[in-house]
């Protein structure tokens, strides 16, 4: 039976992101970057202000991490070089040929934002089918392998763990859309809902679906979720896709 395509919710808004483009010439291995962090500047700052770690899943089955000179936009000229090493190997790599050349002009501002308001943020590789989530600390960078997801509890970890998840990616994410099928999801409730706005049903509900989630049982996950939506566990494929979908509809 065919699902019609999905929109966007407002209530997922500021959540999901693909992550930031890296130029190559910014981009360093992590022997060179363990040197520029051993080394004094000038003004006695640490190049921990100018370098950033990066994940990256160029292998699905394989997120790694990399490192990235990552001078920010309001850094003049005159201080970003007090940062000698990293200053004069991008200087060196990147050739300049533009304005401002030292600033990572990939920088993804609201992204940045978003998860520094988290210790951790989830992020699966573009590519991975079925979704792979994984956690990652909020000073780690996506790059555009990867789609991010701005939440830190296990309970959201659960749900997007779950058989209902797996389907609405599978049905409606592409690489043409790649934010497609989280932007759309409809959570059990708007993640934007405060704990203690929540039922004691709900809280419950909350706290079955973090523990399967922390537990990796999956079948308890799967029955954790659906009481959490209110449905019965054993909906087949289709109807689980059409109750999605509904949901959506009405939200």
């Amino acid at each position: 039976m065919p699902h019609p395509a999905p929109r966007a919710l407002s209530e997922n808004t500021g959540l999901v992101f693909v992550g930031e483009r890296v130029a190559l010439t910014a981009s360093i291995p992590p022997k060179m970057a363990e040197r520029m962090l051993g080394t004094l500047n000038p003004h006695g700052k640490s190049n921990t202000d100018v370098l950033r770690r990066l994940a990256t899943a160029a292998d699905p089955r394989r997120p790694t991490i990399h490192w990235l000179i990552d001078f920010p936009a309001e850094m003049a000229e005159r201080e970003a070089s007090l940062y000698e090493h990293p200053f004069h190997h991008l200087y060196r790599t990147a050739r300049p040929t533009r304005d401002r050349w030292w600033v990572n002009p990939h920088a993804d501002a609201r992204l940045r934002a978003a998860l520094s308001r988290r210790e951790r943020y989830l992020a699966t590789p573009i590519g991975a089918e079925p979704p792979t989530f994984l956690w990652f600390e909020s000073t780690i960078i996506p790059d555009d392998t990867l789609v991010a997801l701005a939440r830190d509890d296990d309970f959201t970890h659960g749900v997007l763990q779950s058989r209902g998840f797996a389907l609405w990616w599978r049905r409606f994410h592409s690489r043409r859309t790649p934010t497609l099928a989280l932007s759309s999801y409809p959570f059990p409730w708007p993640p934007s809902t405060m704990l203690n706005a929540l039922t004691a049903a709900q809280e419950e509900q909350r706290h079955s679906v973090a523990k399967a989630a922390r537990d990796s049982d999956l079948d308890q996950l799967n029955a954790a979720v659906s009481a959490a939506y209110g449905w019965p566990a054993g909906l087949d494929d289709d109807e689980l896709l059409a109750h999605l979908g509904n949901l959506n509809r009405l939200r």
